[in-house]
This record gives structure tokens, C-alpha cells and sequence, in this order.
């Protein structure tokens, strides 16, 4: 009895196992890109933030000497932030705002949220400040100082502030 051999199913059984090392090693690939992609943006300036005690509403923005750098490049940028007062006494207040970091040479953003506490050192009108915040992607701190007005609690936090962002 003769039996012959035919190259055509070799090169199917070939090409299937081919298939199924690249299915199984595929998620690994995929997760590692992912893991390449992030980067920590690290920010040094100043921040003004207004606490509205009456309505619980914040903002804020960066100064005009805001600046970032990755482990390529450095940029200047601006950070604005919008959100609430979650908690507060007489010489805290503990927010959630969502904050927006823009480069200003590309216009290119990143958007994240952070929890922050602001403490002061006296109930007066005026006084040194703290600032510290975490979140998923980004922690913050620095010192300055606060004032108040009608309705309005305004921190400059101008020494050694810092933000890290991991994008």
C-alpha cells in the first residue's frame, strides 16, 4: 500500500500553531504597551485656589510661572481645577475637584480628579496655608498662605508646590 504525503497539510498545521502562539502571547504584548505608555508629568509653580464656603463650589488655576517636565521634555502648562468642598472646620476644608492640565506649546490636556485638604493656622482673616492632595493619578502639595472675603476663601500656595500626574 503506498501513502502519499502532501506538503499542503503541513503547512496548514504550521500556520495554526503559529496562530495560537501569537493568541496566547498576544495579552502580554498588549499589556506591556500599555504599561510603556505612562509617564509621570512632574509640575512645579504656584496655585490660587477659591473656596466658596457658602455654596461648597471650588476653583482655581496655576500661576504664570507653572511649569512641567516628563523624562523627555519640559513645558510650560496651566492648570485649572473645579469641584467642591467635601468636608470643613475651622481650620480645614477637605475638597474633590477635577483638574485639567494643559501644555500650552501643543495644547494637549490631561484630565484627572483629586481629593485635596487645605489648612490654615489661625480662624483670623489672613494666615500661612497647606495643601496636600492624592488621587488615582495625581498627588499634589505646598504651602503658602490664605485670605478671606464675603463668601470667599482664596489659599495661594505658592511655596514648593509640586503636582505629579501619571498619564
Amino acid at each position: 500500500m503506498k501513502f502519499t504525503v502532501s506538503t499542503r497539510g503541513w503547512a496548514i498545521v504550521g500556520a495554526a500553531a503559529l496562530l495560537l502562539t501569537a493568541a496566547n502571547s498576544a495579552p502580554t504584548v498588549a499589556a506591556d504597551v500599555a504599561r510603556s505608555r505612562l509617564a509621570t508629568v512632574n509640575c512645579a509653580g504656584s496655585i490660587n485656589v477659591n473656596i466658596h464656603p457658602l455654596n461648597g463650589a471650588v476653583d482655581g488655576r496655576s500661576g504664570g510661572n507653572f511649569r512641567c517636565a516628563t523624562p523627555d521634555e519640559s513645558f510650560a502648562a496651566e492648570l485649572t481645577m473645579s469641584g467642591s468642598v467635601t468636608s470643613s472646620g475651622d481650620l480645614f476644608f477637605t475638597t474633590r475637584t477635577t483638574d485639567t492640565l494643559r501644555r500650552t506649546d501643543t495644547g494637549q490636556t490631561f484630565q484627572f480628579t483629586i481629593d485635596r485638604r487645605f489648612d490654615r493656622d489661625t480662624t483670623a482673616a489672613s494666615g500661612n496655608a497647606t495643601e496636600g492632595g492624592s488621587g488615582s493619578q495625581a498627588q499634589d502639595s505646598g504651602a503658602g498662605t490664605f485670605g478671606t472675603g464675603t463668601g470667599l476663601v482664596t489659599f495661594l500656595i505658592t511655596n514648593n508646590y509640586v503636582l505629579d500626574v501619571n498619564v
